[in-house]
Order: structure tokens, then sequence, then C-alpha cells
């Protein structure tokens, strides 16, 4: 089973795609729905998303993600391993809500967080588009020019 719209691949037995919400069909040459693909797919570095907050159990992660499109804005949820787990530990796992860098305030009263303060006390960050580091200063990122919100 696939995603018609971001082609992710799922056992038999699923009928949704968990991150688009789309009808899963049997191949992906099978026509799917006319249900345009998700922004962050095919953004432009301008409508790139970018990590909003955390969450520490998926079910929030996904009750914000819910509320955010409700306001027929896009999200979508990041999971990554929490960082430094020793080798043969169980897995933990991080969630991050992400949104597009101008709907930050819109963000902050509709799910009632900030966004996450930026890593490092030599106040850079890594750009969540490209990866490159960007310094607080910046209005933009320097490797692909993705526009920072004041």
């Amino acid at each position: 089973m696939f995603c018609p719209l971001c082609r992710d691949e799922y056992r038999p037995g699923f009928t949704l795609c968990a991150t688009c919400d789309a009808a899963l069909v049997e191949s992906l040459d099978a026509p799917g729905p006319s249900v345009p693909a998700p922004i962050s797919a095919d953004a432009t570095p301008e409508e790139a998303l970018a990590v909003f907050c955390g969450f520490l159990t998926l079910d929030e992660a996904r009750q914000a993600r819910d509320k955010v499109r409700a306001a027929k804005l896009p999200a979508d949820i990041l999971i990554r391993e929490t960082p430094g787990a020793a080798v043969g530990a169980p897995v933990q796992e991080e969630f991050w809500l992400r949104v597009r860098p101008r709907d930050f305030r819109v963000m902050e009263g509709l799910i009632g967080f900030e966004p996450a303060a930026p890593a490092g006390a030599d106040d850079t960050f890594s750009c969540s588009a490209c990866g490159a580091t960007v310094h607080a200063s910046d209005d933009a990122c320097p490797g692909c020019g993705l526009r920072f919100e004041e």
C-alpha cells in the first residue's frame, strides 16, 4: 500500500496515510485522489516548514497538528531519536511540530506555545530547510535564502 501524495509505503491493512490523511492505493501507478501535494513536499525555500515546538508524546504532537490543520495552515510532525542515547539502550524519540516560519506568531495563540529557542550559547542554529548555520541576527538563511519573520 502506498500514499499517492507523499509516496510512503505501508503494510497491508492500512487504509490512510498518517502524514497526508490520503487514501492509500495498491501501487503508485494507480490513479490517486485529486488532492494537491502537501506544501512541505514541493515547498519553495520561502514556504519550507521549520521546527516550531517539541512534545513529549506523539499524541500531544498530533493534537497540536490537528489544531493547526483545522486553521487551514500547513504543518507536519518530525520524529527523531533523542540525541546522546547510549548504544544498545532503548530508542527514545522526540516529536517536533513544524510549520511555516511566517505562521509562528499565529501558532503562539493557536496552540499556546512559543517557538523553540535557538540552541547554543553563540546564538546560532541550523536552518530547518537546508541545515546551514544561521546566526540569530540573520534575516535569512545564508544557505537557502529562507526568510525569517521578526
